[in-house]
């Protein structure tokens, strides 16, 4: 697993850190999010790639780096694109941004995408020094992990996994200098056939109280993360966090009726961080708390 410093208050020095996903374990990539005092960055070199969108607020942003200066009337949904290695020599708010999702991905993640899901030699790849622009999939992207941020499902891992490597296409796609009609979007080397879904269904089914990644299954299949996940909706008809969601769903349904377990170990049987978790997302999915449904059944 690769950990991800990010670029915090090296960077952020007007900035207030209001959430990370530091202490969550995600693969290959880190969220944060900053809210902007009204001021002036001092120069910096980034480590890791950032992509940050504006979640709220309404300001004017001037910044340089890679010989461009750019400046951006910035509104919620806007998107700012820094890869690593480029050094930006100013960034200057005129006003104060009330929430920013800032994003990191590793250099060695993207060149392993380009090669991996793209077939494209990592050594040509140069990402754009974007500022001020909008693409509503990187956009929908990031807030569905400032979701995740907020409020972590029960497969959140593992979306967040998934969302990272759509992450890493779209900008591998859209804001590099390879030509788009040269690097189509990977088509769906058809659905799981029916003998590898079922492998990858008794896996789930056996893992179920684990800490279980795209990657981890994608390599029972024999298939890139991308790929498995693109793959395996094409079977199911669901994304592989929904179907491991539901899975842990039915599973403890199944041991609430048994009436042998107590709450509190159904939680950790089937990979809900606590009860109080638990409790949550039973309710969001069945309707009921898993006290009431439990009282259902006598």
């Amino acid at each position: 697993m690769v950990l991800l410093a990010g670029h915090g208050r090296a960077k952020y020095t007007t900035g207030t850190l209001l959430g990370s996903s530091r202490d969550r374990r995600w693969s290959g990539l880190l969220a944060e999010c900053w809210t902007h005092g009204e001021g002036e960055l001092a120069e910096f070199l980034p480590r890791e790639t950032e992509i940050a969108v504006m979640l709220e607020g309404r300001v004017h942003l001037r910044r340089r780096g890679d010989g461009r200066l750019q400046h951006s009337d910035a509104v919620p949904g806007m998107i700012w694109l820094c890869p690593a290695g480029v050094r930006e020599d100013m960034i200057k708010a005129y006003g104060d941004i009330a929430e920013m999702i800032h994003i990191y991905l590793p250099a060695m993640l993207l060149s392993e995408t380009a090669l991996r899901e793209l077939d494209v030699n990592p050594k040509v790849v140069r990402l754009h020094f974007d500022g001020g622009f909008r693409d509503p999939l990187i956009e929908r992207i990031a807030r569905a992990i400032h979701a995740e941020l907020l409020d972590p499902a029960p497969a959140g891992k593992m979306l967040v996994e998934t969302l990272g490597a759509a992450l890493g296409i779209q900008i591998l796609r859209r804001h590099s200098n390879l030509e788009r009609a040269a690097i189509s979007l990977p088509s769906v080397r058809g659905a799981l056939d029916p003998r590898c879904l079922r492998r990858i269904a008794e896996f789930i089914d056996a893992h179920l109280s684990e800490d279980l990644t795209v990657e981890t299954l994608a390599n029972e299949a024999c298939l890139s993360p991308f790929h498995f996940a693109r793959a395996f909706k094409a079977a199911t008809g669901t994304a592989p966090h929904r179907y491991l969601t539901d899975r842990r769903i039915e599973h403890a349904k199944s041991l609430i009726a048994e009436g042998r377990l107590p709450l509190v170990e159904i939680a950790d049987v089937c990979g809900f961080s606590s009860q109080a978790h638990l409790t949550r997302w039973f309710k969001r999915i069945v309707g009921t708390t898993p006290g009431a449904y439990r009282a259902t059944l006598g």
